[in-house]
């Protein structure tokens, strides 16, 4: 037997906290929910690493952290300060995900929504989404909906997130939503996850094989540009171009870095731009191979949100209105802008979007068969699915083939620097003979 320290909860939100001996936490678990209590965590007094697999899930894994709660009267939190404008400051994916999994299981468990929310403020790290959950309490205290309270913090809560809470509240499955919303985060964070490890190894090569490009033609050339100088011998074509590469970025690096910064401010102006946006996105779709990348990636992301918002019981019209909103193509959004016109005048959806190339053929087919059914939202749960799978397959394929490219690239480079350096030493050589 070995002794746990735990703190839980009851079903009227009273949190409490002591030891008992247990075999594992499993067990320590266990036995506080024969007590009636609620495990928020269980931690080994001798140190021990075993896994919680109490009902808390990974609310146990939290470090709860004592703060004075503010007095109250505060229905609303000042976010002027630049600090918490910081993108670092705010809750990702991860942390509204494990928010709405633990509020979840608190309601489910009994709790009331404002008992649950001041027992929530102690299992947040970040003091940011502290702040907002005390914020959040004083609302649903003061009479707020629980939907309205998260709309007021439109940076921290997006409008999916506020859309299937409206829905549960209303429904009064709150409870049950919001554990489909922590599925529906858990899958966009997966695929995120999985974006970035992707293309962090091509990135650190591109880098790599640039930062060697420019070493070597800022300041090895220019080594032997001097021995070459010295010399006076007349110095191959290829050479000669080398080294006037290595003595304009050794005097003219700062016009170089200027005018790099320069371009990527005129993209970022021109693609904020209405018109370039909409621009950059068409012609970002006609690209072979990267078009396809960004086709698949908002179509998951589109059938992803539908399907979690009809399964939540939003109204379709609304839930496209969300929907668009979340969209990074602008040809897609207006796409989707058209479709929710046409079913506004009772059009039917698949036969909407049969008509649009964009939509493959298997989705609009699984979407009618789901229309036909009365199962929508699982035929879109399994074709955001589907494209999530396809998207990683695509994606592994490129950076399968972009890798060689990129070592391909930096050898012909470096290759070229080398062959341009031994013909001036064979040149010398020749006059010397």
């Amino acid at each position: 037997m070995r002794q746990f320290s735990y703190k839980a909860t009851n079903a009227g939100g009273t949190i409490s906290s002591g030891s008992l001996p247990a075999l594992n936490q499993r067990q320590a678990a266990a036995l506080l929910q024969r007590q009636g209590l609620i495990p928020l965590r269980i931690v080994a007094l001798d140190g021990g690493a075993d896994k919680v697999t109490s009902p808390a899930k990974k609310a146990a894994f939290f470090k709860p952290r004592s703060r004075t709660l503010r007095k109250a009267g505060k229905s609303s939190v000042n976010f002027s300060g630049w600090l918490d404008n910081l993108p670092w400051r705010r809750p990702g994916v991860k942390e509204l995900a494990g928010f709405a999994d633990d509020l979840g299981l608190l309601l489910r468990a009994g709790v009331p929504l404002n008992r649950a929310l001041v027992i929530l403020v102690e299992l947040i790290e970040k003091p940011l989404f502290s702040r907002v959950m005390e914020s959040l309490r004083e609302q649903v205290k003061e009479g707020s909906t629980f939907w309205e309270a998260l709309r007021s913090h439109p940076r921290i809560f997006p409008p999916v997130f506020v859309g299937m809470v409206r829905a549960g509240e209303s429904g009064g499955i709150l409870d049950a939503v919001l554990g489909r919303l922590a599925l529906y985060l858990n899958g966009i964070r997966e695929l995120q996850e999985f974006l970035i490890g992707a293309m962090v190894y091509p990135l650190v090569l591109t880098v790599t094989t640039g930062a060697s490009i420019v070493l070597l033609l800022a300041f090895v050339l220019p080594k032997f540009a001097a021995i070459f100088s010295d010399m006076g011998v007349a110095l191959p074509t290829a050479t000669r171009v080398m080294l006037a590469c290595g003595d304009f970025m050794q005097a003219w690096w700062w016009a170089l870095g200027l005018g790099i910064g320069s371009a990527i401010y005129a993209l970022r102006r021109f693609y904020h731009h209405a018109r370039g946006r909409l621009l950059v996105d068409r012609l970002i779709l006609r690209l072979p191979g990267i078009g396809g990348i960004f086709v698949k990636m908002d179509l998951a992301r589109f059938f992803r949100t539908l399907g979690a918002m009809l399964a939540s019981g939003v109204p379709i019209l609304e839930a496209l209105q969300v929907v668009s909103g979340v969209i990074s193509n602008r040809i897609l959004e207006q796409k989707i802008s058209y479709l929710q016109e046409e079913l506004r005048q009772g059009a039917v959806m698949s036969q909407v979007l049969a008509a649009d190339p964009l939509f493959p053929s298997l989705a609009v087919h699984m979407i009618g068969v789901g229309e036909e059914t009365g199962h929508l939202d699982e035929m879109l749960d399994k074709l955001a699915e589907m494209y999530d799978r396809e998207l990683k397959v695509t994606i592994k394929a490129l950076t399968s083939l972009f890798e060689p490219l990129v070592i391909l690239f930096m050898g012909l480079v470096i290759g070229a620097i080398v062959v341009s350096m031994l013909m001036a030493i064979f040149s010398v050589n020749e006059l010397g003979g």
